[in-house]
């Protein structure tokens, strides 16, 4: 079976997301299908029906009043016997407009107010994600609906994790270590990154993680940086191992940034590591509810600045949940638009502070998964944060 939340918790994300509708007059949400991005861009789908993973593409029509309905590519069948949130699961066959349109007829919402979330503004797809044939489909068919943008709402809702899906998120962080512990037992000299990443995966995969996952591995000596796709490099005695590790639990996609060497580490890109990790505890000391994302940013530049010819990098931290989670301090622009958001007790976040010399090249970078309580923050991984050192 695949992993299941309550149908508790299917109620209470229900009634959250129909008062805030009622609130801003929306008779129906389209959450479209749109695999891309690891299956991020698909969150708010997800997040109303636990349909999705292994690239299974799902568009959800959710109406204030009213059955909720999910149109799969196919398979629909498999899905309805596979969860129990939703009765009303259809063979969509990537008709998304026309699906739209039948399931919005059927409600007699030809003349309501429509609300799509991920039309535009998604932190990493601010174009949107939903076909623009998609939505002229639907214009065409019912010219007296009225189209809104929904996906700051639905970013803002889903901001805000329960007390399951924080559970779902430490299975996830649970998986991601076991990874890192197979990272470590095949990193050995002779050993190609593919064949480090296929090991990796394969327990992801034996502990309950499921596909596609955000997964970048790169080796080699005194690099800096992950590459998106492993290649036929064989490790070699010296390198680095730079990676961002996420793993899926029923969606939900804890991360870890865990550097490692192979042998002995050069003793600079080690205090940077030790940098990172003074960073990572000063901006987890001081999370709090209430607590500004402006705050947190002087925390880390100022951790930054004492440690010695330091500076900081991008990113901070971002938001992860099922998919595209705001908020996030990723660059210039994003510590300019969240910088007065305050953060809640259930916000949770990958908190990765990189490292940079003053003078030079190089960064270093290491983070886990965080979480929001009411008295402050904890991680949600187990290991000890340091530097890896792999013995050759």
């Amino acid at each position: 079976m695949i992993p299941q939340l309550s149908i508790q918790e299917r109620d209470r994300r229900y009634k959250i997301v129909r008062a805030e509708m009622a609130r801003r007059g929306i008779d129906c949400l389209l959450l479209p299908a749109n695999t891309g991005r690891w299956e991020q861009l698909q969150g708010d789908s997800r997040y109303l029906t636990t349909i999705g993973g292994f690239a299974t593409e799902v568009f959800t029509v959710f109406p204030r009043e009213g059955e909720v309905t999910a149109y799969i590519f196919n398979r629909a069948a498999w899905w309805k016997q596979a969860q129990k949130w939703v009765a009303d699961v259809r063979d969509g066959r990537n008709r998304w407009g026309q699906n739209a349109i039948e399931r919005i007829s059927e409600l007699g919402l030809q003349k309501g107010t429509i609300g799509i979330s991920g039309l535009a503004g998604l932190f990493r797809a601010p174009e949107g994600i939903i076909p623009y044939s998609s939505v002229k489909a639907i214009q065409d068919a019912l010219p007296q609906a009225k189209i809104v943008n929904a996906t700051e709402m639905m970013q803002d809702i889903r901001a805000v994790k329960s007390a399951e899906e924080v559970s779902m998120l430490e299975w996830s962080a649970a998986i991601v270590e076991k990874t890192i512990e197979a990272m470590v037992q095949n990193a050995n000299p002779g050993v190609s990154e593919k064949e480090l990443y296929g090991a990796m995966v394969h327990t992801m995969l034996t502990n309950g993680g499921e596909l596609p996952t955000l997964f970048f591995l790169s080796a080699g000596p005194d690099i800096s940086n992950s590459s998106f796709v492993p290649t036929d490099y064989r490790i070699q005695k010296g390198d680095r191992i730079i990676d961002e590790i996420e793993a899926k639990y029923g969606g939900y996609a804890a991360q870890a940034v865990c550097p490692a060497v192979v042998g002995k580490p050069n003793p600079a890109y080690e205090k940077m590591v030790e940098v990172s990790r003074a960073c990572f505890d000063a901006i987890l000391g001081a999370m709090k509810p209430g607590v500004t994302f402006g705050r947190l940013f002087e925390t880390y530049t100022r951790t930054v600045e004492s440690a010695g010819p330091y500076s900081w990098n991008h990113p901070m931290m971002h938001a992860r949940g099922l998919g595209d989670d705001g908020p996030a301090l990723m660059g210039d622009k994003d510590i300019e638009r969240f910088s007065k958001i305050e953060l809640q007790t259930g916000m949770t976040f990958i908190l990765k502070p990189q490292v940079r010399p003053t003078e030079g090249k190089g960064r270093a970078s290491i983070g886990d998964t965080v979480t929001v309580t009411e008295t402050g923050a904890r991680r949600l991984g187990k290991r000890e944060l340091k530097l890896l050192i792999i013995d050759a």
